[in-house]
């Protein structure tokens, strides 16, 4: 679909820890947005000609509302505007904008991507929250599914009952957790993603797809490279 100018009406809020909430916006005109799992949205910000783009973490499923993921830390417009906003306001926004995605199983890199991988650090998850429900709860996706999920701090994590249900309802479903900065009570992974990535064994015939800041997907790209992953098959969405 092409994107479009859209106007809606914040209708929730919900603070995880002092580093992540979420915002959803009720859509007022028009009231139903058809996109693709992964694309985002440009947000309007007023006393600004600045927009900001945040990924849709909601499903596409739920074509009468939006939901973002926020990261407080950057203090920037968009993270002060959205911190400003309170149930009821109005904003505006274009959407659906973006090409990442899973990759069509009607092209031959799709068919050729027997399993997924996902990749993310800290609000990178956003895409994937949305692309992962859709494939395995609309998409019926049967194929293995592995997150790997990078943050700093084991206090900043949230979703994490959330991915472990989808765990429990799918087997084709797991999720590893990495902290860089882990108190020493944590046993799991631990330092960058790419050091949990580098020491478990290759999932053949994967698609991956990577999504947050620009250095981690460098140097997840280059690892993938460095096992034998043909570019085609590493998408990615850089957030900075």
């Amino acid at each position: 679909m092409p994107p479009q100018q859209y106007t809606a009406k914040v209708s929730d809020s919900l603070e995880y820890n002092q580093k992540f909430y979420s915002i959803t916006f009720e859509l007022v005109e028009p009231h139903t947005l058809s996109f693709k799992a992964g694309q985002y949205i440009l947000l309007n910000v007023p006393g600004t000609e600045q927009k900001k783009s945040y990924s849709i973490v909601s499903p596409p499923s739920l074509d009468h509302a939006v939901e973002l993921l926020v990261d407080n830390t950057p203090r920037g417009y968009g993270t002060r505007y959205l911190g400003s906003l309170r149930p009821g306001d109005s904003v505006s926004f274009l959407a659906p904008v973006g090409m990442f995605g899973i990759e069509s199983q009607e092209t031959e890199i799709g068919q050729q991507e027997k399993a997924l991988v996902f990749v993310a650090t800290g609000s990178g998850i956003s895409a994937l929250h949305s692309i992962i429900l859709d494939q395995l709860q609309n998409k019926h996706d049967a194929r293995k599914m592995v997150l790997y999920w990078g943050l700093r701090y084991t206090q900043d994590s949230f979703w994490i009952q959330e991915f472990q249900e989808l765990e429990k309802t799918f087997s084709n479903f797991s999720l590893h957790l990495v902290f860089s900065q882990a108190g020493d009570d944590w046993t799991l992974c631990r330092g960058r993603v790419t050091d949990c990535l580098s020491v478990h064994p290759m999932v053949e015939y994967a698609g991956y797809y990577l999504c947050g800041n620009g250095g981690m997907i460098k140097e997840v790209q280059q690892l993938l490279l460095a096992r034998g992953v043909k570019q085609e098959h590493i998408h990615h969405e850089k957030f900075f």
